[in-house]
């Protein structure tokens, strides 16, 4: 199984802090975000990443290197142009090839148990499962139940659901025949929800995302060295 970082993005919602360095490298525990989230990949036995890189990419590229010093090989897809989640999957196809791929969103920290997402894809009929976690009380939106038979549905304005924790195992010819151009991986999930291919597994553990500078400060205290060592 090969591995993939999400890590092009401008990080907007946190400048200026972003105007200087790319958003996976900003520090929580003394780490970046992307060491933390390399070790957690490594961890899982997978030793080949693949990583995108747009905004900042020559720092980010410093930074990681060929990931050795982390337990796997890292091989960098770089972007002209910023192409969204989707776009930027689509992107690396080519350095991704037919293998299951684990996708794993670079602004994240976790510490979850992803074996049963492992051990849960079945290529034969499933493009993507995605790893969900209970719905925060700051996510209002774009969130998901299992329908009969335990495909997706989006749970538009219903109460409760699961948020998709940016981490899901997803079968790399699947969006082949989407146009190399800028576009969500929200597409993709609707297109394989209206196929019956999309799936979903609840994950049990510790999840944090760095998606505002409230959020950010809240999870640099109260994710300390300790609590990481696991990642």
């Amino acid at each position: 199984m090969n591995a993939m970082i999400l890590a092009a993005g401008k990080g907007e919602r946190l400048q200026p802090l972003t105007n200087h360095i790319p958003k996976p490298m900003v520090e929580v525990g003394e780490k970046s975000i992307i060491q933390h989230t390399l070790e957690g990949v490594a961890a899982l036995g997978i030793n080949r990443v693949v990583i995108n890189a747009w905004h900042l990419a020559d720092k980010l590229i410093r930074h990681v290197g060929t990931g050795g010093q982390w337990g796997v090989e890292v091989a960098w897809s770089r972007e002209d142009r910023l192409l969204n989640t989707g776009g930027g999957v689509r992107n690396a196809l080519a350095q991704l090839g037919e293998e299951t791929t684990l996708l794993v969103n670079g602004d994240i920290l976790w510490d979850l148990d992803l074996q049963p997402l492992l051990d849960g894809f079945d290529k034969g009929k499933m493009d993507g499962l995605l790893g969900l976690i209970a719905n925060p009380p700051y996510k209002k939106s774009d969130f998901f139940c299992p329908a009969q038979g335990g495909e997706l549905i989006r749970a538009h304005g219903k109460e409760g659901g699961y948020t998709y924790a940016g981490i899901m195992v997803f079968r790399p010819g699947a969006l082949a025949d989407y146009p190399l151009e800028p576009f969500s991986l929200n597409h993709f999930f609707d297109d394989a929800m209206a196929s019956g291919r999309l799936f979903g597994q609840p994950l049990s553990g510790r999840w944090a995302d760095m998606g505002t500078p409230q959020r950010l400060a809240q999870v640099q205290k109260e994710w300390h060295n300790d609590s990481l060592s696991s990642l």
